[in-house]
């Protein structure tokens, strides 16, 4: 049942985030992406960008992503493995 929880957990604004981390290919240190490219690729959708902040603490709080490289004193972030598998469907490689 661990499965079913990790995925009610998340509303369906985090897990736009984490697509569009995916979509990107951010799944390393130096391959990451800034709260602004978050909201550019969303074209606005994800709101402003306190909320894309909230929510990307608590995505980092909860294991789905990690704090990349500095990008001109912003912060960027990357998938880990649990958010990686979530946008996957829960499929295994």
């Amino acid at each position: 049942m661990g499965y079913r929880e990790e995925i009610f957990e998340l509303n369906r604004l985090e897990f736009m985030i984490l697509k569009s981390l995916y979509d990107g290919g951010c799944t390393e240190h130096y391959h990451s992406m800034t709260i602004t490219d978050l909201m550019n690729d969303n074209e606005g959708t994800l709101g402003t960008r306190m909320t894309i902040y909230r929510k990307m603490q608590k995505l980092v709080k909860a294991g789905y992503i990690k704090k990349g490289c500095l990008d001109n004193h912003a912060d960027t972030f990357y998938l880990l493995g649990k958010g990686i598998r979530l946008v996957e469907g829960g499929k295994e490689k």
